[in-house]
């Protein structure tokens, strides 16, 4: 089964999709591609911005799965991203990368000298399985922005192509 993951500049419904990959694309997978570590390990937004564009980039010439730059458009067929595998995004207030998983109740600060994901009995997921597969975007899941209209599919302006 594939691992999906966006990213994004921002932390919250006014974050900014940047892209996302798929196919392995666990964080411990990112990490093992140079442009993926740059990504989750930067305390710089431009240098975020930059590591996530050659991240996709790399992801597709090199093979390791599918690739889904901005100016493509969302790629998903969901509204938010609360049903991807997992979340990156960069808070420019606090100069670090975070990470979340789909539905995600909380967000876990990235240590750039030690990078790595929370272990136990996913202290990111959501607390009650059943309720978050009725409605993934409900409390207590971290927002997030809606990407697609639910009524119509069609992308919004936060997930339309450039």
């Amino acid at each position: 089964m594939s691992t999906k993951t966006d990213f994004y500049l921002r932390r919250g419904i006014s974050a900014e999709w940047l892209g996302s990959v798929a196919r392995d694309a666990h964080p411990e997978d990112l990490l093992a591609v140079p442009p993926g570590r740059l990504a989750l390990t930067t305390t710089d937004e431009t240098t975020y911005r930059d590591a996530v564009n050659d991240l996709i980039t790399v992801w597709a010439c090199e093979d390791l799965g599918e690739a889904y730059p901005r100016r493509g458009g969302w790629p998903w067929p969901w509204a938010t991203s609360h049903h991807t595998d997992w979340i990156v995004a960069f808070d420019r207030g606090e100069n670090a990368v975070f990470l979340t998983v789909g539905g995600g109740v909380a967000w876990h600060r990235i240590n750039p000298r030690c990078p790595c994901v929370p272990e136990g009995e996913d202290p990111l997921g959501p607390p009650d399985i059943h309720a978050w597969l009725a409605d993934p975007a409900a409390p207590p899941s971290v927002p997030m922005p809606l990407m697609r209209d639910p009524a119509t599919g069609l992308p919004t302006s936060a997930g339309a192509p450039l």
